[in-house]
């Protein structure tokens, strides 16, 4: 991941799980990114970030999953109206997903993630989404 902006940085991904367990996903200062979900499996996932240098209005997240090159599965997400500089933590969680499941879908997919401040373009980040067999 590695990339951010003087106005947002991701602080880490938190994964919460059906089962009630979840994991922390460190995103600041890590030269790669990798969340790993089993396949078949109904998880929520949210963005720990902090805002710095000035006001951020109209936030807005876009994550794209590739296999081949291709996209698999576009998810935008608005994260809020506005938010203020501060050395507060902020959290917004997406809507529940479920992975897909079958040895077709297991593996290491290349994915990027897109912060937007209105239709500022802030920073593109990629990462690793990795489908697990079910233990």
């Amino acid at each position: 991941m590695g990339k951010h902006h003087d106005d947002l940085d991701i602080i880490k991904f938190i994964v919460n799980f059906e089962d009630g367990s979840s994991r922390e996903v460190p995103v600041a200062d890590v030269d790669e990114v990798i969340v790993s979900i089993p396949e078949g499996t109904t998880y929520q996932m949210s963005i720990v970030f902090k805002v710095s240098n000035r006001t951020l209005k109209g936030l807005k997240y876009k994550q794209v999953v590739k296999k081949g090159g291709i996209p698999l599965k576009t998810r935008e997400l608005y994260i809020g109206d506005e938010f203020a500089p501060s050395e507060e933590y902020h959290t917004k969680q997406f809507e529940k997903d479920t992975t897909p499941s079958g040895f077709l879908y297991r593996g290491k997919f290349p994915s990027t993630s897109t912060y937007f401040a209105g239709d500022e373009e802030l920073f593109t980040s990629d990462w690793t989404l990795e489908v697990t067999k079910k233990a």
